[in-house]
């Protein structure tokens, strides 16, 4: 499989617009592209969900209901859904296969999007992480430009380092403007100066048609392509 796994620090930080606009971008330069979502929790209707918005994104509506991919209606992690009474969530392996069986050709550039932070709990033994390890892509890690977020970085990197998982950037994105606060000065300059690996700034967007572009100039897409023979 070639690709990159996208988590992040936590849920609601923009995994989703990123993968987004990552799938919009490499599409404007002639790459086939499957980005897919295997876990999604809240999943009350289709039409609004993670997994609709990044098959569409990527000119693969099919993709929304791909077989084997995990959903549960109640907006926890995929453990705490299930006891609530929801299914319980595949193991890494299984959605492995699904994942494999969702790609249209052995080129096909997968962009796989986990479920909330990197350790989020999939069920009593596993988390995202052990989804990423399985997989064995490269790791995107987004993550908010706010006060927090040094620690929250550090401390995922260190965990996928000592679990072998090869981080291929940081997405730093931007945050409303309302919401800014000093430390969004200086936190790329601080993760850059700890961290092996690029620190890449995304924008703040209100427009929807403009991640593709986005993704393009920020070097988000430029970054992945590189990496695709190697993976």
């Amino acid at each position: 499989m070639r690709g990159v796994f996208i988590s992040g620090t936590g849920t609601g930080i923009g995994k989703t617009f990123v993968t987004r606009a990552l799938a919009e971008g490499l599409r404007s330069k002639g790459e086939r592209v499957a980005a897919l979502k295997p876990i999604e929790t809240g999943y009350t209707d289709p039409s609004l969900s993670d997994a609709h918005a990044l098959a569409h994104a990527c000119g693969r509506p099919e993709l929304m209901g791909q077989p084997g991919f995990y959903r549960a209606q109640r907006p926890l992690s995929p453990y705490a859904a299930t006891l609530e009474g929801e299914p319980a969530c595949p193991p890494p392996v299984a959605l492995q296969a699904a994942i494999q069986a969702a790609l249209s050709t052995p080129d096909e550039l997968a962009l796989v999007e986990g479920a909330g932070g990197l350790l989020v709990p999939l069920d009593a033994r596993y988390t995202t992480l052990d989804l990423a390890h399985t997989l064995g892509l490269p790791l995107l890690l987004v993550a908010p430009n706010r006060l927090g977020v040094l620690s929250d970085v550090l401390a995922l990197f260190d965990c996928a380092e000592r679990r072998g998982l090869r981080m291929l950037a940081v997405v730093l994105v931007a945050q409303a403007p309302a919401l800014e606060d000093a430390s969004a000065r200086s936190n790329r300059r601080i993760l850059l100066d700890r961290l092996p690996v690029p620190v890449i700034p995304f924008p703040y967007l209100t427009d929807a048609g403009a991640l593709g572009e986005a993704a393009v100039t920020s070097g988000l897409v430029h970054l992945v392509r590189s990496i695709r023979a190697s993976v």
